[in-house]
């Protein structure tokens, strides 16, 4: 198990990740709303940084933070809450 990442690096891989699923979404889905985003963004943050948690676990926590405009810190904040 990696070490549990600093909200700054989790914030970073998050909007990197935001950025990725959107070219996913338009490239390879056709624009449609991608239901198992959560779990996408959970590999696509956990091979940034290592696997600080399980899959499941993040994929969990992502999808009951709740939604802001400004959405990546508020993850962070919620995800670092919960390790």
């Amino acid at each position: 198990m990696s070490p549990k990442p600093a909200a700054e690096d989790l914030e970073s891989a998050l909007r990197a990740a935001g950025q990725a699923h959107h070219d996913y979404e338009h490239n390879f889905l056709n624009g449609e709303p991608d239901k198992q985003w959560a779990g996408w963004y959970a590999a696509y943050v956990l091979g940034r940084l290592g696997d600080f948690t399980s899959p499941t676990s993040l994929a969990g926590w992502l999808a009951e933070a709740p939604s802001e405009d400004d959405w990546a810190p508020a993850e962070s904040r919620h995800v670092t809450q919960r390790l």
